[in-house]
């Protein structure tokens, strides 16, 4: 990972993405693990990073005549949070001032340059906008006004001449596939809807809000994360084709080159922690497990080692290619740091008290004021809908539990020490304030049906549900979906369905349903089929377990209204 930034001779690649990416996930599993053979690793890479440092400040791998162009301040920004991220884990003085040394070379040299903030890097300017985070945290360590003014520097070239206009779309509510026209070059400065880099720049404004309190940041991040969820994200909770944003929502049952990038489904990921940390809505979080059941798991292999960079609705799941010379891509490297969300997000301390916002077996220990918490947690959860926390503080303690319920669960059973709580409303925090004893028991029942997803103004092409998990049919149980017409055969408005225990090697769920397949020539006939959840279908990775999640009914013109 160190290696490029000895060489110094790039003029267009981006191979000083992978040493960020990588350090970042990893200092995360180390806050999480306290695992010291990781630190040790982290701090190797921490300190031959360091150790290619130029006099004037720079880290990156750049030829002299290319800087600030192409993915060079993108790979800066990068460098960024692994520093100040290891600074924050271990308080080592050598990586803050690594940091610091870093951005005021980019400062200094892009204010020298003369040259128009958006046109150094890709996508309108976004790649290298991105380094806005980086430098709001940095600021928020050192309280360094020169960082604070190149934060707003970096917010105000947005509005310059064919710029991101990354506020001023948000605000005027523009859908993010609607904001550009499709550009000559894909691949290329014009493309204003490159997925992955808007996000990123608004991940950026959030923590610049965080810092100014202007209301009209926070109002272009939501109203751009709304169209990203209505207008992008798909069933499985990832978006995008080609990389980039397209109005994908109404469209995903078709088949789209390079769908679903394993880096846009991180980021979105991410960006969904920080709308949840600043809004407090429940909808973020219904997000986020959304798409880590689906979309990211999807993305994994069974073992973990590497990730896919497109997982396609439908097919046989493959690596991507190797990138900028090294053995390694960037959904490789961006895929744990999605699987990381999830420390972070499953257990929040808020100003009401604890917000309990993922459902596994775990155990956490909060802060609650000056006292601390104790939440275990018991469940098969998602395999079926039953969860048990226990509570366990210091001491009795009065503080609100708020207990998410998923927009799926139309009916959620709640009961603390046995009796009864019924104010459970789908999509929304349940928000139970007591005094807490040790041993306190507060049980869930989520509604866990099978349900019928359609595509958005489409009545042909279906997938089914079960809880967050999406269903697919796989290869390895039966070809016909990818050749017959079904229906599910629901029974007074419910879809059967039976789940089957099972020795295949890295499926986690597998379910029979009844469903009604279309004989030629007229009629249905009753016919099981077996289906896994959508991370679990096509994980041989080859043709063995070619998979497919969309169902198609065939469209009857004489029912045309």
């Amino acid at each position: 990972m160190v290696r490029p930034f000895t060489v110094r001779n790039e003029k267009n690649l981006w191979q000083s993405e992978f040493w960020g990416k990588w350090i970042t996930s990893a200092i995360d599993a180390y806050n999480y693990t306290k695992d010291n053979r990781l630190l040790k690793a982290i701090q190797k890479g921490v300190e031959g990073l360091i150790a290619t440092q130029t006099p004037d400040g720079y880290i990156g791998n750049y030829a002299p005549q290319y800087r600030l162009q192409q993915w060079d301040i993108w790979g800066m920004k990068y460098c960024l949070l692994g520093l100040l991220g290891y600074y924050n884990c271990t308080k080592d003085n050598r990586s803050l001032a690594a940091a610091k040394k870093l951005a005021d070379y980019v400062i200094s040299a892009v204010y020298a340059s003369g040259k128009p903030f958006n046109e150094m890097g890709n996508h309108r300017g976004m790649a290298a906008a991105s380094i806005l985070e980086p430098v709001v945290l940095l600021y928020n360590i050192t309280h360094q006004a020169s960082y604070l003014k190149f934060a707003d520097f970096i917010v105000a070239s947005w509005s310059n001449p064919n710029a991101s206009e990354l506020i001023k779309k948000g605000l005027q509510q523009i859908p993010v596939g609607d904001r550009f026209p499709t550009p000559a070059v894909w691949y290329g400065p014009m493309n204003g809807r490159k997925a992955y880099e808007m996000m990123s720049c608004y991940e950026g404004l959030m923590e610049l809000y965080r810092v100014e309190k202007r209301p009209e940041y926070l109002e272009a991040i939501v109203n751009t994360a709304e169209s990203i969820r209505k207008d992008e994200i798909f069933v499985t909770g990832s978006g995008s084709s080609m990389e980039s944003w397209i109005n994908g929502a109404k469209i995903q049952a078709t088949p789209l080159r390079h769908s679903n990038e394993t880096c846009v489904t991180a980021t979105w990921m991410k960006l969904c922690l920080q709308l949840l940390r600043t809004t407090g809505d429940a909808k973020w979080a219904n997000e986020i497990e959304r798409t880590f059941y689906n979309a990211l798991l999807g993305a994994m292999m069974p073992d973990g080692h590497t990730w896919n960079k497109y997982t396609d609705l439908r097919g046989v799941k493959y690596l991507g290619e190797n990138q900028c010379g090294m053995d390694i891509n960037c959904c490789i490297a961006n895929g744990p740091r999605g699987l990381m969300v999830l420390p972070k997000e499953a257990f929040m301390i808020n100003a009401a008290g604890i917000a309990v916002n993922f459902y596994g077996t775990a155990s956490a220990t909060l802060s609650v004021g000056q006292n601390k918490v104790t939440l275990n947690t018991v469940t098969e959860y998602p395999k079926n809908g039953a969860v048990t926390i226990i509570v366990n503080p210091g001491k009795p303690l009065d503080f609100n539990l708020q207990l998410r319920i998923p927009e799926w669960s139309a009916h959620t059973n709640i009961s603390i020490n046995g009796v009864a709580v019924d104010n459970a409303v789908p999509g929304k925090y349940t928000a139970i304030k007591r005094t807490w004893k040790q041993g306190d028991i507060v049980k869930l029942q989520f509604q866990m049906d099978v349900r019928q997803y359609f595509v958005p103004g489409d009545s042909t092409r279906y997938c089914l549900q079960y809880g967050p998990l999406v269903l697919a049919s796989d290869k390895r149980f039966q070809e016909t979906p990818f050749y017959n017409y079904y229906r599910p055969a629901a029974d007074k408005g419910k879809i059967p369905y039976e789940i089957v225990a099972d020795s295949t090697a890295n499926v986690f769920l597998k379910m029979k349903i009844p469903f009604l397949k279309e004989i030629i020539g007229g009629g249905y006939e009753k016919e099981y089929l077996t289906l896994t959840d959508f991370a679990s279908a096509g994980n041989t990775w080859d043709a063995a377990s070619a998979y497919l999640t969309w169902f198609s009914i065939p469209k009857d013109p004489s029912k045309d209204k």
